[in-house]
């Protein structure tokens, strides 16, 4: 049997709301989960979405997309691992979902866009971004419907670079330089979203935890999650470290 205190801690640790796969992450690693986007599609049924990292001090894990779709209460990694990567942004036009992935190792790298089309449930690599220059890194991405997007970039080792579009018109799978390259968007606000219904959700982090708020319009904001900010590997996932 159990001591009586043991089983006291047991139950009193309630489970991580997130699952995370231990990857590339050696026994010993600290590993931080680096929550910087967040999106909630006006489909519902597509759910709501965190993006960022998973890292180690000295280089970045894997992209990272954590879904939910029971309200933010439980989230489930749904991106391909692609090592040595971050996910920059994520676009949603009814259940036709993008997702544009930057390798940010030793700095900026290839860009891989994915794509799902069925609410965000499974996503597959649908192209390499064509860069002018390999310090590229992009500034916005945005979709009209499915099949037009546009991205603009800019040289990170220039000052006051001037930004580049690049179009496509068949879902990503092929790029070009417009002549006439459309006005860049307004970045739009973060860590706050507004999802169908008029929900809001939130990111709030502190040293240990980052959490996801949502609130109901004329209510009160509510925690769904709080996200451990340290994990360490333990068998083949990886386990709050703190």
């Amino acid at each position: 049997m159990l001591p009586l205190c043991l089983c006291a801690l047991l139950a009193a640790t309630p489970p991580s709301p997130v699952a995370l796969k231990a990857g590339a992450a050696e026994p010993g690693d600290e590993v931080t989960l680096t929550i910087t986007g967040l999106a909630a599609p006006a489909r519902a049924e597509a759910g709501i979405y965190l993006s960022g990292k998973l890292s180690v001090p000295s280089h970045p894990l894997r992209a990272l997309l954590l879904r939910s779709t029971d309200g933010g209460a439980h989230w489930t990694e749904v991106l391909p691992a692609v090592e040595h990567s971050e996910v920059l942004f994520v676009e949603f036009e009814g259940c036709q979902g993008r997702v544009l992935v930057g390798w940010s190792t030793e700095g900026p790298g290839e860009l891989t866009l994915f794509a799902s089309s069925d609410c965000g449930a499974t996503w597959k690599r649908r192209a390499k971004l064509p860069k002018a220059v390999w310090s590229e890194w992009p500034e916005q991405m945005e979709w009209t419907d499915g099949q037009r997007g546009t991205v603009w970039l800019s040289d990170v080792n220039e000052e006051n670079a001037p930004v580049r579009a690049i179009t496509t018109l068949d879902g990503g799978r092929t790029w070009s330089t417009p002549k006439q390259p459309p006005q860049m968007p307004v970045p739009k606000p973060e860590p706050e979203v507004r999802g169908p219904s008029g929900v809001s959700w939130k990111l709030s982090s502190d040293e240990q935890v980052t959490r996801v708020e949502r609130q109901e319009p004329g209510g009160a904001p509510q925690v769904r999650a709080s996200l451990p900010l340290f994990w360490r590997r333990e068998g083949n996932k990886l386990v709050p470290a703190r």
